[in-house]
């Protein structure tokens, strides 16, 4: 496993367990709220956090889950990155079984009231 486990607000998972904590936010947004995932690409700056000084960072993607004041989060390295996304779409479509389709409703065309039109003099008259 490549995460840091934090005990913080937001904690940084490891792949697996960032997708069984997901599964936990899925079961908890049944009952009420809503479930923000978002993806951002993420260069580790050299020399903080534990990261050594190299030349070359490897581009990573965090990903961070948030559901009212929990929220999770992960980094996918580069070569992970296939299995994490096939991971996550089956995560997901396991778990969008309550969608509800929204009901369209048709308008009804009001119809067009018709015009009321001078008799022949009136006409002459007014128009010119």
């Amino acid at each position: 496993t490549r995460g840091i486990v934090c005990s913080l607000g937001m904690g940084r998972l490891s792949n697996d367990a960032f997708l069984a904590g997901l599964d936990k936010h899925f079961s908890n947004v049944r009952k009420a709220g809503s479930l923000f995932i978002t993806f951002k690409r993420y260069v580790p700056t050299p020399g903080k956090f534990g990261v050594p000084k190299t030349d070359k960072a490897e581009p990573m993607c965090l990903v961070r889950a948030k559901l009212g004041s929990k929220a999770i989060s992960t980094l996918v390295h580069e070569k992970d990155v296939t299995r994490f996304q096939g991971s996550l779409g089956t995560t997901m479509k396991g778990n969008m079984d309550g969608l509800k389709q929204v009901e369209k409703k048709k308008k009804e065309r009001k119809a067009k009231p018709e015009l009321k039109r001078p008799r022949g003099s009136q006409c002459a008259a007014e128009c010119g």
